[in-house]
């Protein structure tokens, strides 16, 4: 127990000087104010949280809060507050979520704790969730074959695009801040530079996160722009390292061998 409490209190004082968390938030009344709470107990160095397109009190939650509310009247589009804080924030390690969830304090410290120990990026462990066939849905084959394309088949289902996931400030650097906005991109950025890229926590966002339904017949606007991500991100790959990534033709060379 008193070791625990050292490692707790060791991570608490890294945090206050080197943690920068960064939340995405739109309409998000019911959540911010206890998000904000629960992350006070990581004493983050800082809390910079983009608030863009709200009509309800999200903006002003924030500014009764000790953080850094960069504040836009109108919608940023997913994904671009992420660019944004990134580029903000001053600690050398960043955590990034969205403020729809309340997260617990004790679920995130696995992602800063895996970025203070070597990970350059560490991601959100989805596969753990992954119980039945059903919820393997488009996007979850998207992350996995673009996982497989980057060599990195381990990571699975598990994607920048999902949060909570965490990243070194110099990791963020290197793959370009502007990047960050399409999360599929980013991440392929970062496995063609070499970026350590491993599993932080695991925390389930199947059950808490919001979701809309979709009717029979109607476009999954979310759907199809995270399926866009995903072949921006191969289109990429293609680009640097040719039309099979980073794959190589095993059978076809083997056979060629074969006839010598």
């Amino acid at each position: 127990m008193v070791m625990e409490g050292l490692k707790n209190l060791e991570l608490l004082l890294q945090n206050s000087q080197k943690l920068s968390i960064i939340v995405c938030a739109r309409n998000e009344e019911e959540t911010i104010g206890p998000l904000l709470t629960n992350l006070y107990a990581l004493f983050p160095k800082e809390i910079i949280v983009i608030e863009n397109g709200s009509t309800d009190k999200t903006k002003e939650i924030c500014q009764q809060r000790h953080v850094k509310c960069i504040s836009y009247c109108f919608t940023l589009g997913h994904d671009v507050g992420r660019a944004i804080g990134a580029q903000k924030a001053t600690g050398e390690v960043l955590l990034f979520l969205d403020a729809d969830i309340a997260f617990q304090a004790e679920e995130l410290a696995p992602f800063i704790t895996a970025c203070y120990s070597g990970a350059d990026i560490a991601l959100n462990n989805l596969n753990l969730f992954y119980t039945r066939s059903s919820m393997i849905d488009y996007v979850s084959m998207a992350k996995a074959f673009l996982n497989r394309a980057l060599l990195l088949p381990h990571l699975g289902y598990s994607s920048l695009t999902a949060i909570p996931h965490a990243m070194k400030k110099e990791a963020a650097e290197a793959i370009g801040f502007e990047q960050l906005s399409v999360p599929p991109k980013a991440q392929a950025i970062a496995a063609l530079e070499g970026l350590k890229i491993e599993h932080g926590g695991s925390v389930n966002v199947f059950k808490t996160n919001r979701r809309r339904d979709v009717h029979f017949g109607e476009v999954n606007e979310v759907e199809n722009m995270i399926l866009g991500d995903h072949l921006e991100a191969l289109e990429y790959v293609q680009s640097i390292r040719g039309s099979r990534s980073l794959l190589t033709d095993t059978i076809r060379k083997r056979s060629f061998i074969n006839t010598l």
